[in-house]
């Protein structure tokens, strides 16, 4: 035995030692490539790079790949026979089930979310709607679409649905990295983010008044009208072109 140290079994030695949580590393490494799949940080086909994020993200790769596992599992990634792992290509017919599904479930929820008592929502919906625009006319792509989704989610969190609420995130997920290419081409900013103003306000406005069915067309038209213009302006992923105005970082994941 060396002088100094106890027996093998001896509680000393590891009573002292702080535990580790790596459940929860993993948790904030996956919220945060939710984060970027759904503000413009990627693009559909585009391919991931373990040791790239993990550098970004300042964690060692092991959070990473169980992040992205889930992420595959959710379908919001892919892995080729390769073993490649790319952001889930872009297939318009698909896209177009996932905007049909959005338009009644979302419309629903802003129907439902119209006739609830909450005095303060319109205000919090206008505070949510203002950031859009002042991030949109800054040029701030991943500030904009996130202040858009903080707008859409106030709404779907006051139809008082939780199970509702977890649906709509998966599917906004699985859309998340075709809306986030509006980021991609600055110049289509104001158009796309002014849209997005008009029909919030309209959605507000129906909210203020109680107004369940006009509250429910603002939004489904949101969605509509936002796709449609996404459609025309759509570049798919080129691996030679460098995108305009990328965020170069990931946002670290938060400690808890």
């Amino acid at each position: 035995m060396l002088a100094g140290l106890g027996a093998p079994d001896s509680p000393s030695m590891y009573d002292s030692l702080p535990s580790i949580d790596v459940s929860s590393l993993q948790e904030r490494v996956y919220q945060s490539l939710r984060h970027a799949l759904l503000t413009g940080h990627f693009q559909p086909g585009e391919p991931i790079s373990i040791r790239k994020l993990a550098d970004s993200l300042g964690t060692s790769p092991m959070p990473v790949r169980e992040a992205l596992k889930r992420l595959m599992a959710e379908k919001v990634l892919v892995q080729s026979s390769s073993r490649q792992i790319r952001v889930t290509p872009f297939d318009p017919k698909l896209h177009e089930e996932f905007v049909r599904i959005r338009m009644e479930m979302e419309g629903y929820a802003a129907e439902r979310a119209a006739r609830v008592r909450d005095a303060g929502l319109p205000d919090r919906l206008r505070a949510h709607d203002a950031a859009m625009v002042e991030a949109a006319a800054q040029g701030r792509a991943d500030l904009a679409l996130a202040a858009n989704q903080a707008f859409h989610f106030e709404i779907y969190r006051a139809a008082g649905y939780p199970q509702l609420v977890e649906i709509l995130e998966n599917l906004w997920l699985r859309t998340g990295p075709f809306l986030g290419t509006i980021g991609r081409e600055p110049v289509n900013l104001d158009t796309f983010f002014g849209n997005g103003h008009h029909f919030h306000s309209r959605a507000i406005e129906a909210i203020a008044a109680r107004d369940g069915k006009k509250a429910r067309r603002a939004i489904s038209l949101d969605i509509r009208v936002g796709t449609m213009f996404l459609r025309k302006v759509y570049v798919p992923y080129d691996a030679a072109r460098t995108p305009p105005g990328a965020p170069a970082r990931i946002a670290a994941p938060p400690a808890s």
